[in-house]
């Protein structure tokens, strides 16, 4: 301890600015645990950051979403969710829960059919395969009480195997006020959404609950959901957290379609989509337990999770029906500690983690709608290992330094079970690497923080990358391949501060890529799969701002968030510096709200997406930008109650949301089928109870 003023100054100076103007797209969750007025004289130091990760929200940039900034709101989508944290692309695909294109800085750009390169987490532990890949249309983050967000690779120790972020779901918060939160709400196109919080100190229970026809021919969606956590206190100083997640969604999927018709047509199915009806039907069930200590200038925390899940994906007959089940289980000790040495004042941290699961596939034609003969079996097992060393150092009053490094080892196995089959994807891959970071952060003045960071970190292929199907439909086969973990390093640097009422952060970045998993055609334009391409950079400008404009009679608050993103390739041989695929250069939202005293509220928002966004490759197909106008409208007619209304696309505006997956080379680019229309002009009724406060 270096005394009462240094730790009043180091807080306010510090963490007061860098975490509440890093996080302040979570309205009134921005995590500050030590206000500048709050004077404690045995509070530990290292341990202010408030989020699972302090390593990467003090050198880098983070965000956080708390439950509140959902409130009031019709959201429909985790696009919607989502959408206040900049830095986070995510495009929307058949207007509902269903998986959008989910991105960060680049990452898992070319997934499909689920995603990777983001690490989705409950409570610090992860809600995915072994290998990495998630099905994002499972999460609903409305349950939870927050959404911590991390942008980059500096998240290493918790997440040792992503290149792009994490998109961490926390219980309990504590801001949140225990009692029954009740949310319902009604739409357009048969939409019927409804969600049920109960919380109290030692249990938190919630549930939710969302069905609609879509926006488009063959088009129904409904997904259940819910989440309990279970807190016991061992003794003064160790609590255990049990926990249970379970979802399961079935949504049609409306297809794809070609540029002309997604404008002329938007809600009609394509001929293909008639004749084989897309649809995924996927359960999850998730189990966990968690216990902390806290012990003297220390702390140990230890957790495992187990999850099935089990995902039915009939697609187009080129690709045909997959049936997966998957068993993972997921484990991290971890140990921290505050020391004082060479006059510094240290927060030393130890983290194992380990990742092990089994997937098994079968892959059947898809015969006009049904199931039609196997084509394919095998076994994938994934195993992940890592072990991470961080030191966080405070030079002083304003300069913080850190550095730590990872190293991990993964394997990725699979194993034919096609009996009589001529095709086998049999193969074992192993991946060892060793994962170095450091940052440096400055608090310049109470209200103004700088941080720098520079990290490298690894990310193996998933089973989706070293599979794929090959021939043509009935005569389809499984292939595999052999692949390079993709690697990048990552400079960044940031600024973050406050002026009265004004709030804002700027994040700059650029990544060089090696080795990064691509879908790729040869010089003669043929399909190669899954590849590692040549040398890629991902570079970007992530930015927000919050501003409290007036105060009385009426309170005016203006936010905004851009993301700006140029990710392209280095003098390929066959693209040269081509932008990659499937990430528009510019997304963001600017909202203007007002709200009186009697309750009555009023905000106006406006989504645009800028820029010529290829569809692929080889630049031969794009599609422009566009602007999106929303409008919403309520009144809190008391602490607990508020009825809202809400319009999306207020204008109507024809526009295209996304496309399905990106290609090589658009050979036909007229006739090419790729693209998913975006919803129409829609409205949305609901109401809220709260807990009074």
């Amino acid at each position: 301890m270096r005394g009462i003023r240094f730790l009043l100054t180091l807080s306010g100076a510090c963490f007061g600015v860098h975490g509440r103007a890093s996080d302040f797209p979570a309205g009134r969750e921005a995590p500050v645990l030590l206000p500048p007025w709050v004077i404690e004289e045995r509070i530990d130091r290292p341990l202010q950051a408030a989020r699972e990760d302090q390593f990467a929200s003090v050198f880098g940039p983070s965000s956080v979403i708390a439950s509140e900034a959902w409130s009031a709101r019709g959201v429909a989508t985790l696009a919607e969710a989502l959408r206040q944290a900049p830095g986070v692309m995510l495009q929307e695909s058949f207007g509902g829960f269903e998986p959008p294109r989910l991105s960060v800085r680049g990452s898992g750009l070319d997934s499909a059919p689920t995603s990777r390169g983001i690490a989705l987490l409950i409570d610090g532990l992860p809600l995915a395969r072994a290998d990495g890949t998630f099905h994002s249309g499972l999460l609903d983050p409305q349950l939870f009480s927050r959404v911590e967000i991390y942008r980059g690779s500096l998240h290493t120790a918790l997440t040792p195997a992503v290149l792009g972020g994490v998109l961490h779901a926390v219980s309990h918060s504590a801001h949140e006020e225990s009692g029954t939160q009740l949310h319902l709400e009604a739409g357009e196109f048969g939409a019927v959404r409804g969600r049920l919080v109960q919380s109290a100190e030692r249990v938190r229970i919630a549930a939710s609950f969302a069905r609609g026809d879509g926006g488009r021919e063959h088009n129904a969606q409904e997904r259940r959901a819910g989440h309990a956590v279970f807190r016991h206190a061992l003794s003064a100083s160790t609590r255990v957290d049990v926990s249970l997640y379970a979802a399961d969604a079935y949504y049609e999927v409306p297809g794809p379609l070609t540029f002309a018709a997604a404008f002329i047509q938007p809600r009609l199915a394509s001929a293909a989509v008639r004749r084989d009806r897309p649809r995924r039907d996927a359960t999850i069930v998730r189990g966990s337990v968690q216990l902390e200590s806290e012990l003297d200038q220390a702390r140990l925390t230890a957790g495992i999770a187990w999850q099935r899940l089990h995902d039915d994906f009939y697609q187009l007959v080129t690709n045909g029906e997959t049936d997966a089940t998957s068993d993972d289980a997921s484990a991290h000790l971890t140990w921290s500690r505050q020391i004082v040495a060479a006059g510094w004042t240290h927060r030393v941290l130890l983290r194992g983690t380990a990742l092990v699961g089994k997937n098994r596939v079968d892959r059947y034609l898809n015969d006009q709608a049904r199931r039609g003969a196997r084509f394919g079996a095998f076994d994938a097992r994934a195993d992940t290992a890592a072990l991470s060393v961080e030191d966080i150092a405070w030079l002083n009053e304003r300069i913080a330094f850190g550095a730590g490094v990872t190293i991990l080892h993964a394997r990725r196995r699979l194993e034919d079970r096609a009996a009589g089959s001529s095709a086998s994807v049999a193969r074992e891959l192993r991946y060892r690497h060793i994962s170095p970071r450091a940052g440096l952060t400055w608090c310049a003045t109470r209200d103004v923080s700088l941080h720098a960071g520079v990290s490298h970190a690894v990310e193996p292929p998933a089973f989706d990358d070293l599979v794929a199907v090959a021939g043509a439909f009935p005569q389809l086969a499984l292939r595999s391949r052999d692949l390079r973990a993709q690697r990048a390093t990552t400079v960044e640097f940031g600024v973050a501060g406050r002026l009265g009422g004004l709030s804002w952060n700027v994040t700059g970045y650029r990544a060089a890529w090696r080795d990064e998993i691509l879908r790729l055609a040869d010089a003669a334009g043929q399909p190669r799969g899954a590849v590692n391409a040549g040398p890629t950079v991902h570079a970007g400008i992530e930015s927000a701002v919050r501003w409290t404009l007036v105060e009385q009679p009426l309170r005016v608050s203006f936010a905004a968030t851009s993301t700006l993103g140029r990710f392209t390739f280095e003098d390929d041989a066959i693209y040269g510096r081509n932008r990659i695929a499937g990430a528009p250069p510019h997304v963001g939202r600017v909202e203007l709200t007002a709200e009186n005293r009697r309750g009555y509220f009023a905000a106006v928002e406006t989504t645009w997406v800028s820029g010529r966004t290829f569809v692929d490759h080889a630049a031969r197909l794009s599609y422009g930008g566009h602007a999106l106008l929303h409008v919403r409208a309520g009144w809190k007619a008391t602490p607990q109650f508020t009825v809202f209304v809400a319009a999306r696309n207020v204008r109507d505006r024809a526009h295209l949301a996304s496309t399905a997956g990106v290609l090589d080379l658009a050979r036909s680019p007229a006739t090419t089928a790729i693209f998913l229309p975006g919803v129409g002009r829609n409205f949305t009724l609901g109401i809220e109870w709260k807990p009074q406060r």
